[in-house]
């Protein structure tokens, strides 16, 4: 009773939003966090398989559903200055600049189209060849989505 008594007080004073099970911690601009598990772009649920984590300047930190919404939450955010990404295999946390990317292979994990991250190219080939899709670096990775954004704003 005294963890939900101590909750109790911090939720009173705006420094955590009590949820199901636990509690949320508040920003530093006094508005509650979002819970880790919504994603910041389209707002399905973040799985650790697909985690795709955007650090910003600031300290926050925006969690993504998948490496599609995490790259263009990264493309839209200016004071964006590291980038975590689960490798779909492995689940161990890489850089997102150093990751391979699988581009609209059969399988589909998340949003459309499909983006799955592998810590190494040779991983990224074999999955490659089992599940088609097309590979790419980070930079390639949002230069693709970003067309593909233009040509159906274009219709």
């Amino acid at each position: 009773m005294t963890i939900h008594r101590d909750l109790n007080k911090l939720a009173e004073s705006g420094q955590v939003l009590k949820k199901h099970g636990g509690a949320v911690l508040s920003s530093s601009s006094g508005r509650v966090q979002e819970e880790a598990s919504v994603c910041a772009m389209c707002r399905k649920p973040v799985s650790q398989r697909t985690v795709f984590i955007v650090k910003l300047d600031n300290g926050e930190e925006l969690r993504a559903c998948c490496a599609h919404c995490g790259l263009m939450l990264q493309s839209r955010s200016q004071n964006a200055w590291q980038s975590l990404t689960a490798d779909y295999l492995f689940g161990h946390m890489i850089s997102a600049g150093q990751a391979f990317y699988l581009i609209g292979s059969e399988l589909n994990v998340c949003c459309v189209p499909s983006v799955l991250v592998f810590g190494s190219g040779s991983d990224a080939e074999k999955f490659q060849k089992g599940f088609g899709g097309q590979i790419f670096n980070m930079d390639e990775t949002l230069k693709h989505l970003s067309g593909m954004m233009h040509m159906h704003s274009g219709m």
